[in-house]
């Protein structure tokens, strides 16, 4: 079991079922929440300054507490099963900052992305700080553990997607390429990048162009331009 908190992250999760219980100081006078708690048929319980202390760890609760069930991971076959025109599926290879993760699973509820494929030996797990930066998204994201990225890429090109690499070296700017096909969208990490093995795998290598003086962009974000511009081709 995880706990998140705060108004807007225990909001983000009122209605899915992911969200267990709900713990109150005794001052929580939000009524919008209460009601929507109460209407939802979510258990509160009321519970003293030391919970909370004990439990939030600094992170700033205002008053508010929720308990959320282990996130239970989708098989391979759950996120390639699509009715869209043109499947998208985006894999992290190697993200383990949990605020990259829960950012990048944000974008691909907005975008209505199929799937995330992880590595479970070397990516950040779906926990408390991803559910909390995702604002819920989670419980509306179809995420799969994998345990060879290599491997699973095979497969998938095997049904007949067709692999992008965000990958800088021989690479084509991203908004001359043609994603009308079905996609699998690779991103590494910000430190090491994709793995050699993962990136010969690829059909195109496909890069943002910058142009200041640090050439560098989050992985979160350029993973939010990208999936951006292909949700725009695929729309």
């Amino acid at each position: 079991m995880e706990y998140i908190f705060g108004k807007n992250t225990i909001d983000s999760f009122i209605g899915n079922d992911m969200l267990l219980e709900v713990y109150l100081l005794p001052s929580f006078d939000d009524k919008k929440i209460i009601d929507k708690l109460k209407n939802n048929n979510i258990k509160t319980t009321i519970k003293d300054k030391g919970f909370f202390d004990k439990f939030s760890n600094g992170i700033k609760h205002q008053g508010i507490a929720g308990k959320i069930k282990d996130y239970e991971y989708y098989d391979l076959d759950d996120i390639t099963n699509s009715s869209r025109n043109y499947p998208f599926i985006v894999v992290l290879d190697g993200i383990e900052d949990p605020h990259n993760l829960g950012a990048i699973i944000r974008t691909c509820e907005a975008f209505k992305v199929d799937g995330i494929i992880i590595s479970k030996n070397n990516c950040c797990p779906v926990n408390a700080t991803v559910a909390k930066v995702s604002t819920g998204a989670i419980a509306n994201v179809k995420i799969c553990q994998v345990t060879n990225i290599t491997q699973t890429l095979k497969a998938l090109k095997k049904k007949g997607y067709w692999v992008y690499m965000a990958e800088a070296y021989n690479s084509q700017d991203y908004d001359k390429v043609d994603y009308k096909n079905p996609v699998v969208l690779v991103v590494g990490s910000e430190g090491f990048g994709i793995s050699r093995l993962v990136k010969e795998q690829a059909d195109f290598n496909i890069a943002i162009r910058q142009y200041g003086k640090v050439n560098s962009l989050n992985v979160s974000v350029a993973t939010g331009i990208l999936i951006s511009y292909i949700s725009i081709q695929h729309n």
